[in-house]
């Protein structure tokens, strides 16, 4: 097929004709051109193609080798071209300019992809040129003229002068049915065909000598379903009528017998008169049979017995035939709509004209049975000399451009705002179409075809209107409808309307903009519905195989891939021309890399999802891998030169210098460059795993390594000179009065959110690579917290003083100071929690290698190290002030603490000393530091009061102690007031105020209130059985309500005897365990004994050699409830071994409380239950509290006595249970020194 060159004249005719899209160009100098193709098709089907090289600009990008320190001062040139030229996978590819055009002519401008080599087939060229032929000149006029004569002759002589449009292909409906008048339809011909109004009345003066056209109806009745039965067989005897009553003329079919379907498929051709006012008339009869024998066999119910019977009256009355049913048909509605088919319900009588419509549903009362009917008009085009569709094009190319010229210059908006085309014409260019295909008598699919072949050339025409004419195409295709010649002219038409789709899909952000909003995906996604259906329908996808078209999702994915590569060369010929300096470079890159993530962001969010939706063509995987493989080589060897230039070695810094710029600091251009490249990472986070390790961005945060590096030692610079400068300008006053720390802290803080932010704002994407970096700057953090701690102890030393003459030992500015540091501890523990350090090592922990959870562990271990080290070296530098504040404090706190204890009075430890003090420390101090100053006071003090009990405890009386006992717990009260104030008070009553609080209780005690105090330890060991039972005792012990005592001592059983008693005729000598019996008594007595001073001792028998020993013996003591000591009194019931000749042996005893034993009338003593009571001897080992109390009254005589007493039972207890006592411990009464010692530990 040999190729066709139009003129350029008649191509920009075409294109304003048609609309042909040509593609928005970027305006390029001419020495920007790196390389471009132009193929033409010769006559002989060779492609010739001419390269144009031309000089381009080169760009200064520093390219060295990381590895070899030679070459840091050498350059490479990387020229525009090589940026130009990389593919997707950073190969050179010498791309060919996209930016070609429909409209342009037939020269073509070519790509290097297969597709851009197809050329336009001859047999459409030369259509579209005989087209045009038409369009100049006389052929216009021609073209106008027998439009005009099928105008006058259908609408003037047929058709009375109106036409109705409603309904028609391409018509606009803005009346569900309306009529335009024959000047209506030549004011809209005169302006499609711009003629003048004199030619106009000359050609409609020349049609005037045309004959008229005679213009038919041809009806196919084709056939008729579920008619009425009317035969005795239940059938019917069918035939059809057809009349046109305006001229008279009638047909009949022929008779199908016996059936309810019958089928004639039989043509009658109708003249018409009047094309808007004739209705035909259809008829469908019944013709009776005549009665016979048979008939009359042949019925078998009643309603057979009904039919004969009607058949036969109808014969009688000479009625042949019987009307099933009739239609009314108005013409004008099948000249409307071209070629009519369907089925025509019939209907019981005639109708009023107009009640019909073609198509229709009409309701009935029952049903008749339907017609099916196939119904055109034609007219005889003898007169034009034109029997194709050509004329029809050229005809519908006019009207359309009309329509759409007309539209676009009453809109002022801009181009892509303005309404597209919605496949729509006015009503008078419709009828005139109409018309003119009536008199060409084409068919259905032909007009449709038109309709495509120009419709879908209009650029502004709606894709979705372009995609309903491609499936009425395609239905026509599917039944036949177009050959030969038609089916090369729709294969033509469709190569066309593909190489216009692609090369808009090659413009995408021109051809679909996105400042037009929701227009641009919905006309995208019916561009590739198009395209998609064009390719999966099978006989529009036979004819794009003989144009030699790929697979239209391989074309598609091939136009979004030239339209990425030729929005890289603008963009790289547009930023990097004439760059020559390292700086100019880094702002031109980061103007590219900002542009290319604009770029992706919108393809992501714009484009991509009609794009896979409709194709299923993942245009951001292919956009976004091409996109950052250009950028790396683009970028990456920039940043390389730069770092390589920069000292190493751990060189140090400072802030003037040099290669401080460099630092990946925020504000600069290189940390700007690296917040686009992150953005642009990100966007390929929603790759598949197995495409983002081809990014060419994807380890972007390693080209900055040493960038991060050198800011973290500007930053812990900067942060100390600045730490250093705040505590210096610090007068340590509160920053308000709100907050109790001053300035310095708040700057501190300061520094370490300003080193949050950065953090936050790099995002640095290696989740383990950004924990250890996380780490080196947490460890900064803290070694800033412990330079800030020991800045602020040592201001706040060289303020504190203490006067002797004043009982301040605190300033308030010292308590700003502690604050001060408490505020930065307890913000540098939180660090981590500020840096989401924890969901970063979740992120390693999840890592892709394998070691994640170990490496986890690792950091979070010394991360955790890093900062309870820095934490507590703050806290012991608050803790070491403290001490030594108190240390100072303490001298004055002791003498207070005598001073009130001499005066039995707490005023001057409290009122004195202690209020002041701690009303400036609860005033300044927060409360961490409050309670720690607190802790520490209270301590001393209590250290003050044991200091001051043991040095008197032997030269006072228990009223001092009395008096230090309040003082102490009015201190207590002092120190934790309750209501949240203070110390917590379960926390102050420590081990050493509650030891010394029971010492001052026992000490505050008359001696005989630890006499009895005495015997209650006893008895709380007798209850808890903590000792070993010595023997059991069988007693009765209860009250009288006459006030008597009554003690009946019952028996003693199980006696323990350890080694070497004295009874009479004992040989046994040793000590050791054994139940012998023994010469046993019991003794009984009320005590403490100065409380009953007339209450005597009583001693049962003694029972010789008897276990158990049954005494039966009762004592009665004249003793109420009611009498004093009663209530706090014990019985003491003694179980000894009687010696003869020597002191008896202590066996054990029994406590019992007095106020523990019932009271009874006389007569119900018997109904008293006996007690069980466990002997048992003093423990010394468990210590009482008692003893050791009466042990500091040496002065006092019952003290002494008492303890000479029950020293011999505890050195008796201790003898029989560990070995034989020493000779200076068997004398009864002796004071031993060594019990004093153990007495006094115990």
């Amino acid at each position: 097929m040999e190729e066709v060159v139009i003129s350029r004249a008649l191509q920009e005719h075409i294109s304003a004709i048609f609309g042909g899209y040509t593609p928005r160009r970027r305006r390029i100098t001419a020495d920007s051109f790196a390389r471009v193709e132009y193929r033409h098709r010769s006559k002989r089907n060779k492609i010739v193609t001419a390269r144009y090289d031309n000089l381009s600009s080169f760009v200064v990008v520093d390219y060295l080798d990381t590895d070899n320190d030679d070459q840091q001062n050498k350059e490479c040139l990387l020229d525009i071209d090589t940026l130009l030229g990389l593919d997707d996978y950073g190969k050179t590819n010498h791309c060919t300019d996209c930016n070609s055009s429909l409209s342009s002519g037939f020269d073509e401008i070519s790509t290097s992809s297969d597709f851009s080599s197809i050329s336009l087939g001859s047999e459409y060229t030369t259509s579209l040129s005989e087209i045009y032929y038409l369009l100049s000149g006389e052929k216009s006029e021609e073209l106008l003229t027998d439009v005009l004569y099928s105008v006058q002759s259908l609408m003037g002589a047929t058709g009375g002068g109106v036409w109705s449009v409603a309904g028609g292909i391409g018509v606009e409906q803005t009346h569900p049915q309306s009529c335009v008048t024959m000047d209506q339809v030549k004011q809209v011909l005169q302006a499609a065909f711009q003629v003048t109004p004199e030619n106009m009345d000359r050609i409609s003066q020349d049609i005037q000598s045309r004959p008229v056209p005679e213009v038919s109806l041809h009806l196919n009745l084709k056939e008729a379903k579920d008619l009425r039965a009317k035969t005795v067989k239940g059938t019917t005897n069918p035939y059809a009528t057809v009349i046109n009553p305006s001229t008279g003329q009638s047909h009949r079919t022929r008779l199908e017998k016996d059936t309810l379907n019958p089928k004639w498929n039989q043509e009658f051709t109708l003249r018409l008169h009047n094309l808007q006012k004739d209705v035909i008339h259809l008829e469908v009869w019944h013709e009776h049979d005549a009665v016979t024998v048979k008939q009359l066999t042949a019925v078998r119910d009643i309603r057979g017995l009904g039919r004969l019977m009607k058949g036969t009256t109808a014969q009688a009355q000479h009625n042949a035939s019987h009307l099933l049913g009739q239609i009314n048909m108005n013409v004008k509605d099948v000249s409307r709509h071209g070629i009519v088919e369907d089925w025509y319900p019939l209907e019981k009588k005639a109708l009023e004209v107009g009640q019909n419509r073609v198509g229709g549903d009409v309701s009935r009362e029952k049903e008749r049975g339907a017609l099916h009917i196939t119904a055109s008009v034609s007219s005889s085009a003898a007169q034009l000399g034109r029997t194709d569709s050509r004329s029809y094009d050229c005809l519908l190319a006019h009207l359309i451009h009309h329509h759409v010229a007309a539209t676009n210059n009453n809109n002022e908006e801009e181009n892509w705002s303005k309404p597209l085309w919605p496949g729509k014409v006015s009503g008078p260019a419709a009828a005139a179409l109409a018309q003119f295909a009536i008199t060409l008598e084409l068919s259905d699919a032909a007009v449709q075809l038109s309709w495509w072949r120009i419709g879908s050339q209009v650029s502004s025409a709606e894709p979705d209107w372009i995609l309903y004419q491609l499936h009425q195409v395609q239905a026509a295709l599917g039944k036949g409808a177009y050959r030969g010649e038609t089916l090369t002219e729709l294969q033509v038409s469709l190569a066309s309307y593909v190489r216009n789709c692609i090369e808009k899909l090659k413009d995408l952000q021109g051809a679909f903009p996105p400042a037009s909003g929701i227009h641009a995906p919905r006309n995208l996604k019916s561009t590739l519905k198009i395209l998609q259906a064009m390719q999966s329908h099978l006989a529009t996808r036979c004819l794009l195989d003989q144009e030699d078209f790929p697979h239209l999702q391989e074309l598609v994915s091939t136009a979004f891939s030239e339209h990425t590569k030729c929005w890289w060369r603008s963009v790289i010929e547009e930023q990097l021309h004439g760059v020559r300096t390292a700086d100019e470079q880094i702002n031109k890159v980061i103007n590219i890399v900002a542009e290319a993530h604009t770029f992706l962001t919108l393809v992501a969010d714009f484009y991509n999802p009609v794009i896979i939706k409709e194709m299923n063509i993942n245009y951001m995987q292919t956009a976004y891998l091409s996109v950052s493989n250009k950028i790396n080589p683009c970028v990456r060897p920039l940043i390389m030169n730069i770092y390589n230039r920069m000292p190493t070695g751990g060189a140090q810094i400072t802030e003037d210098s040099d290669d401080g710029k460099y630092a990946l600091e925020v504000g600069t251009s290189l940390w700007q460059l690296y917040r686009n490249l992150g953005r642009l990472h990100t966007l390929g986070e929603c790759l598949p795993a197995d495409l983002k390790v081809e990014s060419g961005v994807r380890e972007y945060h390693r080209w900055f390594s040493r960038g991060v590096m050198r800011w973290l030692e500007l930053a812990v610079l900067r942060a100390q000179t600045m730490i250093m400068k705040a505590v210096e300008l610090d007068n340590l006053e509160p920053v308000d009065a709100y907050f109790n720390f001053s300035s310095s802290a708040t700057d501190t803080i300061g520094i370490f959110l300003d080193v949050k932010n950065w953090w936050v704002k790099l995002a640095w994407p290696d989740p383990e690579n950004s924990a250890v970096l996380l780490t080196k700057i947490l460890e900064d953090v803290c070694s800033c917290g412990t330079k800030y701690s020991d800045l602020v102890r040592e201001k706040v030393q060289l303020k504190f003083h203490q006067e002797n003459s004043s009982r301040v030992f605190i300033t308030k500015q010292i308590c700003v100071g502690l604050n001060s540091i408490e505020r930065v501890r307890e913000e540098l523990t939180k660090m981590p929690e500020h840096f989401e350090f924890e969901s970063l090592l979740e992120e390693v922990r999840q890592g892709e290698s394998g070691s994640g959870a170990v490496a986890a562990r690792q950091l979070e271990a010394t991360v955790e190290r890093l900062i309870f080290s820095a934490a507590e070296n703050m806290e012991s530098k608050v803790n070491e002030f403290v001490e030594t504040v108190i240390g100072k404090m303490q001298i004055t706190l002791e003498n207070a603490v005598n001073e009130a204890c001499d005066s039995q009075s707490p005023t001057p430890l409290l009122s004195r000393t202690l209020d002041p003090t701690l009303d400036i420390l609860q005033s300044h101090l927060n409360s961490s530091n409050f309670d720690r100053f607190l802790c520490r006071t209270w301590e001393v003090i209590l250290q003050s009061f044991h200091s001051n009990v043991m040095r008197n405890a032997e030269r006072r009386r228990s009223n001092y102690f009395g008096g230090v006992y309040n003082i102490l717990k009015a201190t207590l009260n002092f120190f934790s007031p309750g209501e949240g104030k203070g110390l917590d008070r379960q926390a102050a009553q420590t081990h050493e105020y509650t030891s010394l609080l029971e010492l001052l209780e026992s000490l505050r005690k008359t001696t005989e209130s630890v006499i009895c105090q005495y015997y209650r330890e006893r008895y709380e060991e007798q209850v808890d059985e903590i000792l070993p039972a010595k023997a059991q005792l069988v007693v009765k012990l209860l009250f009288t309500r006459s006030g008597k005592l009554i003690v009946e001592v019952i028996m003693a059983r199980d006696m323990v005897v350890e080694g070497e008693t004295g009874s009479i005729g004992s040989s046994h000598r040793g000590f050791h365990h054994h139940h012998e019996p023994i010469d046993s008594y019991v003794k009984v007595q009320p005590v403490p004994a100065e409380w009953f001073p007339t209450i005597p001792i009583r001693k049962t028998k003694t029972l010789r050699r008897q276990d158990p020993a049954v005494y039966e013996e009762t004592f009665e003591y004249e003793m109420s409830q009611q009498d004093d000591g009663v209530s706090e009194g014990f019985l003491l019931l003694t179980l000894k071994d009687y010696n003869l000749g020597r002191s008896n042996t202590f066996i054990g005893e029994a406590v019992v409380p007095l106020s523990s034993l019932p009271c009874m009338d006389s007569s119900k003593v018997y109904t008293v239950p006996n007690t069980y009571l466990k002997m048992t001897t003093p423990g010394l080992d468990i210590g009482y509290k008692s003893l050791r109390a009466l042990q500091f009254r040496t002065g006092d005589k019952i003290a002494t006595s008492f303890l000479k007493k029950v020293s011999k039972r505890l050195l008796d207890s201790k003898a029989k249970n560990n070995s034989p006592l020493k000779p200076e411990d068997e004398k009864a009464g002796s004071k031993s020194p060594a019990f004093r010692e153990r007495l006094k530990f115990s």
